[in-house]
């Protein structure tokens, strides 16, 4: 089996694509929600099958964009800063979605 179907079936199995059909397949999902997902809720094992899978800096991505900003996995992340990403989660400068939508929108206020 595949690295990325392990991952999935690992992710599936804990009921983690809750909101997608219960016949959800691996194509079916983007694989930054795939990351996000094993980022989130793997066990050791999963975070080192993920970390050989993928390249860094797409981890890096998704865990900055998706999971820093959320502040319910305060945990998780400074778990993942020390010990997969090697870096000070106080270093890194978090966008969170709400800041990105104000940006937007000045951006177009600016322009009309």
């Amino acid at each position: 089996m595949e690295n990325k179907e392990i991952l999935f079936k690992f992710a599936k199995d804990l009921n983690l694509f809750w909101s997608y059909s219960k016949d959800i397949a691996l194509n079916d999902i983007p694989e930054e929600i795939l990351i996000e997902k094993i980022l989130t809720y793997g066990d050791i094992k999963e975070l080192i099958l993920l970390f050989n899978t993928y390249p860094y800096n797409i981890l890096y991505k998704v865990w900055t964009e998706e999971l820093i900003p959320d502040k319910r996995l305060e945990e998780v992340n400074y778990f993942l800063a020390k010990f997969f990403f090697k870096t000070d989660i106080n270093n890194i400068k978090v966008e969170t979605k709400m800041d990105k939508l104000i940006k937007i929108t000045k951006e177009n206020y600016k322009e009309a």
